[in-house]
């Protein structure tokens, strides 16, 4: 489980992230949505350690993390991110490319580890193949793979699905929805797309100008009526359906 208690940030005197408290727990995916400059991705940093807060804790099944140590390697015990450039070794195999994070390893176990993932990121007919010569779902899932080698309890995902055509998308979500619950990872997914929320997380986090509005189901994320904000950020992200569906004669009654 992934406890944030109290984290706070500034930017310039101005708070980018303000007092926030959050549970994860393993094998759950909670989704953080928001506005640009909502400050999603700082929340994000600060948990993977490339960002030391002000102030707060963060845990790790009950371990206290220190994140304000001045390190070298920003990289937290049990903790992965999975950055938007993927940052694959380009003149390096997919196989390769996940090997070099058990480089620690027995040969025995690397082999079995990398073909176990190989497996469950669905990439194994690729194994071969350089970072260049697949798709873009392909080099994230390869980055997934890469990054939870080590079997992490935490994973951070930011923006998995931008850059991404609609058949990458929907592959990436059914897997990744896949890989956290057979890893029994706990999983923080960035996106600015409230419909991806929607389709990968067990619970919804709405950010807007650093606090958060609400941390709910997306059925209840959908079906909120007191916040203007969130009904209005529904809305939005439903609108373009909406205007298809309409091209067509046809009317969607959301009730948002």
């Amino acid at each position: 489980m992934l406890k944030l208690e109290n984290i706070t940030h500034k930017y310039q005197e101005k708070s980018a992230v303000n007092d926030i408290s959050l549970e994860v727990q393993s094998g759950e995916i909670l989704a953080i949505v928001g506005e640009s400059g909502s400050g999603k991705t700082t929340l994000l940093n600060i948990v993977s350690g490339n960002i030391t807060p002000e102030s707060g804790t963060l845990s790790v099944d009950n371990e206290v993390i220190d994140i304000y140590f001045n390190r070298l390697i920003r990289d937290l015990p049990n903790i992965k991110l999975v950055p938007q450039d993927y940052r694959l070794k380009p003149d390096y195999s997919i196989y390769e490319n996940i090997d070099l994070a058990l480089t620690q390893y027995t040969h025995e176990y690397r082999r079995e580890r990398v073909n176990e993932l190989l497996v469950l990121c669905g990439i194994a007919e690729i194994k071969n193949k350089k970072p260049r010569e697949v798709s873009g779902g392909e080099k994230q899932r390869t980055a997934i793979a890469r990054s939870i080698a080590e079997e992490p309890l935490v994973l951070l995902l930011d923006e998995p699905f931008s850059n991404l055509d609609s058949i990458n998308r929907t592959h990436l979500r059914s897997k990744i929805v896949e890989i956290i619950r057979q890893e029994e990872i706990a999983c923080i997914l960035v996106t600015h797309d409230l419909l991806d929320a929607f389709l990968v997380a067990d619970r919804i986090a709405i950010m807007k100008k650093g606090e958060i509005l609400m941390v709910d189901t997306p059925l209840n994320i959908f079906q909120e009526t007191e916040s203007q904000y969130i009904k209005e950020f529904v809305s939005s992200a439903i609108q373009p359906i909406r205007d298809f569906m309409k091209g067509f004669g046809k009317d969607m009654n959301f009730d948002v």
